[in-house]
C-alpha cells in the first residue's frame, strides 16, 4: 500500500465536539498526528449535514491551499 497520503500531503481534520461515535479527543488526537489543520465545530458525528456551510468553509480553506482549481 505505501506510505499513507497525510504523511507526505498537507491534510485537514474536522473536529466533531459532541461526536458520540468517535470521542472528539480521539478526533484531536488523529490530526494532531497527520500535523492537519484542524478545525472544531460543535456537532455530532454526521457534522457535514448539521453545519454544512462550516465543512464547505473547510474544503474552500482546504482547496485554496492546495492551488485546487474549480471547474
Amino acid at each position: 500500500m505505501g506510505e499513507p497520503a497525510w504523511k507526505s500531503l498537507p491534510s485537514w481534520y474536522l473536529v466533531a465536539q459532541n461526536d458520540e461515535a468517535i470521542p472528539p479527543d480521539a478526533e484531536r488526537q488523529f490530526a494532531t498526528r497527520m500535523g492537519a489543520t484542524t478545525v472544531e465545530i460543535p456537532a455530532s458525528h454526521v457534522a457535514m449535514v448539521s453545519h454544512p456551510a462550516e465543512v464547505v468553509e473547510l474544503i474552500e480553506k482546504a482547496a485554496e491551499a492546495v492551488g485546487a482549481v474549480a471547474s
